[in-house]
């Protein structure tokens, strides 16, 4: 496939430029500076646009980034001579509601822009979810928990909800590191899920969640829970399904009967897609869940175990659905699975590109304006990619990480 010429490209660059700008309305950025109380006297030196500027420009990381250099890039870009310890009194809660509020802002605009780059006849929208961790600096843990232990007394954790047919974050949240991923779900409007599929990482699965889904008429797929019981319905009544059984029927290409999850009489009806994976991976897994059981011992000074049917279960990929063979079949649902590659991947650009895992001492009110700033920037970078793959070329490609070096370039 061609790629797309220089001038298409710069074309398209003008025209995503343009896009980008229409969701900066200076007048309405300042509004929300005043309606956070960031900006309240006409006089102030210091705008809310100047200072919205100030951390979308920023180059490096918070711990490089000093307030001297931001003073300095204040005057350079907008003439304004301000003091290091002025600036740095103007870092308050009121600073951080101004930032988030501009994050939400675009937000909102850029999850109206839609780019279809998939379709399918049963599916409205395909939705990613998953969660990536920070390690902050100790002084944070008062307001950012963390695991403790090795993983350091203070962490953060970001959730996102990804759009893959629109290419577009749908749901971003905030909290403690050690908060468990289930948590994310206490957010989630079932309102919306219709035609909706999601494909959800084993720290979301929770049963009832799964449920709701269904009953919404969404759709999901999820790795099998191992330890999640599963049924067979004979009769009126419903027995545990055998799993030693249900492998021999998959090892010699029986058709797997139709299988029940939940308690009580409100059981959900699920499909099963099993596939054995190549030996190397199963030893890769064992040497893991051997590492993990010796810390565990290690610290408990007793020593745990492997069941010997989750130690089988370690040679198959095992994924559970509610949607029909008519809907999916077993290989699509494998590959859609596979599609969760896409949101792993943000999150190498997140910290390797953002940096947030590099974060130096500084006021909890300094942090989370470059949190936020960060995330918008983010947010811009990945709509700079779509927007240029939908208005250039078909032939044109360009990743978030070459969209985020575009963004800071222009």
């Amino acid at each position: 496939m061609e790629r797309a010429e220089k001038g298409d490209i710069k074309d398209s660059g003008e025209e995503v430029l343009a896009r980008i700008a229409s969701l900066f309305d200076q007048q309405a950025m300042e509004q929300l500076a005043r309606q956070s109380r960031f900006i309240e006297r006409s006089s102030s030196r210091l705008s809310g646009w100047m200072f919205l500027q100030l951390h979308l420009l920023m180059e490096s990381s918070g711990q490089e980034f000093s307030l001297s250099q931001m003073c300095e890039e204040l005057y350079e870009r907008h003439g304004v001579v301000m003091s290091k310890q002025s600036l740095d009194e103007r870092f308050n809660t009121f600073a951080v509601s101004f930032l988030r509020q501009c994050f939400n802002a675009v937000f909102e605009q850029v999850i109206g822009y839609k780019t279809v780059t998939m379709v399918h006849p049963v599916f409205e929208r395909v939705l990613l979810t998953d969660a990536t961790s920070f390690q902050l600096p100790a002084h944070l843990a008062a307001f950012y928990q963390g695991n403790g232990g090795d993983n350091g007394p203070a962490g953060i954790k970001i959730h996102q909800q990804y759009e893959l047919i629109s290419g577009t974050v749908r749901q971003l949240e905030v909290g403690d590191g050690k908060e468990s991923d289930v948590n994310f779900l206490q957010y989630f409007d079932y309102s919306q899920v219709e035609r909706e599929l999601h494909l959800l990482d084993l720290g979301y699965f929770k049963i009832s969640h799964l449920q709701a889904l269904d009953e919404a008429g969404g759709y999901f797929i999820s790795r099998y829970k191992t330890g999640v019981t599963l049924y067979r319905q004979q009769g009126e009544l419903y027995q545990p399904i055998d799993w030693v059984e249900l492998l021999d029927k998959v090892a010699n290409n029986v058709a797997l009967p139709e299988l029940y999850l939940g308690q009580g009489s409100e059981k959900l009806p699920v499909r099963l897609i099993i596939e054995k994976v190549p030996a190397t991976v199963a030893a890769k897994r064992r040497h893991k869940q051997k590492r993990k059981i010796a810390n565990v011992s290690k610290k408990a000074r007793y020593r745990y175990g492997t069941s010997a049917w989750k130690e089988l279960l370690m040679d198959y990929n095992i994924f559970i659905t509610n949607t029909t063979k008519e809907q999916l079949t077993h290989e699509q649902v494998q590959r859609y699975y596979r599609l969760r590659w896409q949101i792993e991947l943000l999150f190498k650009i997140w910290k390797s590109v953002l940096e947030l895992d590099k974060i130096g001492k500084m006021s909890i009110f300094r942090f989370e304006c470059y949190l936020y700033s960060r995330l918008l920037v983010l947010l811009l970078s990945t709509q700079v990619a779509n927007m240029l793959k939908s208005v250039a070329d078909a032939g044109f490609e360009l990743s978030e990480w070459k969209a985020m070096t575009y963004l800071k370039k222009e």
